[in-house]
């Protein structure tokens, strides 16, 4: 068994100005920064003996900030990468709108959504899984820090709570919150979610 703490990185420039990052590689901005710096606080009071994050630099920044001072391992998996938003990459909200009928429809496909030239939620949610399942076996027992994204965290929550990821549904999960669940029999179980950072 072993219990994950999991968070979304810290603000970037494209968050700020509502563009769909997907797996582009952006960095936090200064806003980011100083949310990091909050964090540490409450990070610094909790157990936790390694580092798990995406490889992206605003996921990797995110943990070097709010773990800075502590010598812990730090690994990567590339499962825990933002979405592939394929060809609505580096698009605006604004932007959206005029695809509106095609967002649309594709809200309805709930976990089987898919921009065009990217993959679906539930291609990222197989992903996400196994990315946890692959360090839930090699340290059995373990807390572990995760640092991922937004599409990571939304898409395994709806799953642990057996939602289907459609429009009406309420989202389980609050912006930038901290996540504890356990890897045990073969799969995620929320212990506490939306605590505050």
């Amino acid at each position: 068994m072993t219990t994950f703490l999991l968070m979304r990185h810290g603000l970037t420039d494209w968050n700020l100005h509502s563009r769909i990052q997907g797996q582009t590689d952006t960095p936090l901005a200064e806003q980011g920064r100083e949310q990091c710096r909050a964090w540490k606080q409450t990070l610094d009071r909790m157990d936790f003996g390694r580092i798990l994050t995406s490889p992206l630099v605003r996921a990797m920044e995110t943990a070097r900030l709010c773990t800075k001072g502590r010598d812990l391992p730090h690994a990567t998996d590339p499962g825990l990468m933002e979405m592939h938003w394929g060809d609505w990459t580096g698009r605006s909200k604004e932007d959206m709108r005029a695809d509106r009928d095609a967002v649309r429809e594709q809200e309805r496909r709930g976990f089987n959504f898919r921009p065009p030239g990217g993959e679906s939620r539930r291609e990222l949610l197989w992903r996400t899984l196994a990315a946890l399942e692959r360090f839930a076996e090699a340290h059995p027992g373990e807390q572990v820090l995760v640092v991922t994204h937004n599409g990571v965290l939304g898409a395994l929550a709806r799953h642990m709570a057996g939602m289907e990821y459609l429009p009406d549904e309420e989202p389980p999960l609050l912006p930038y919150r901290l996540h504890r669940i356990e890897w045990r029999q073969g799969g995620p179980h929320p212990l506490q979610l939306n605590m505050e950072l």
